[in-house]
């Protein structure tokens, strides 16, 4: 009776062994495919950082050369800026875009643009050149700031 007990006892320990083993290979797996999906968000971020570097640096060597308007430069950089979610004290010297983005963001664009007429295209033209030439030299400087852009890393 004992021999059996001890046969019953080593092949339970046996299945609790393989079945120990198989979950921990499970867990290792799962640890595995976790790092692999960090790997890869990192290099999407990683790519996606630095397509935002890149168009903020032409948009402003384009602001700098005078190929681009000043609003829609605002406008694209700005929102380059806020998808990197920077921290404020990193975010402080580009304010300027937020300051003339809340004033030129409601002008008509595209189609809406395109169904204005004459006379209101210019009223909206005129006001937001008078935005521009208020706030021409700071918004100069930042562009002249983002030309040579760097996100931090992380």
């Amino acid at each position: 009776m004992i021999p059996l007990l001890l046969l019953l006892a080593a092949i339970i320990i046996a299945s609790l062994s393989i079945y120990a083993y198989r979950l921990t290979a499970q867990v290792k797996e799962q640890e595995a495919q976790r790092e692999k999906a960090n790997v890869a968000a990192l290099e999407k971020q990683r790519k996606q950082t630095l397509y935002i570097e890149e168009s903020l640096q032409v948009i402003s060597a384009n602001v700098l050369d005078e190929n681009l308007n000043l609003s829609e430069a605002t406008i694209r950089c700005k929102m380059l800026l806020d998808a990197l979610l920077l921290a404020p004290e990193l975010r402080q010297p580009y304010q300027i875009l937020d300051v003339v983005f809340e004033q030129v963001k409601d002008f008509d664009t595209h189609q809406a643009r395109k169904q204005l007429t004459a006379k209101q295209r210019q009223a909206q033209d005129a006001l937001r050149e008078e935005i521009e030439n208020e706030h021409r030299e700071a918004l100069m400087v930042c562009f002249a700031e983002l030309r040579q852009f760097k996100a931090p890393q992380n």
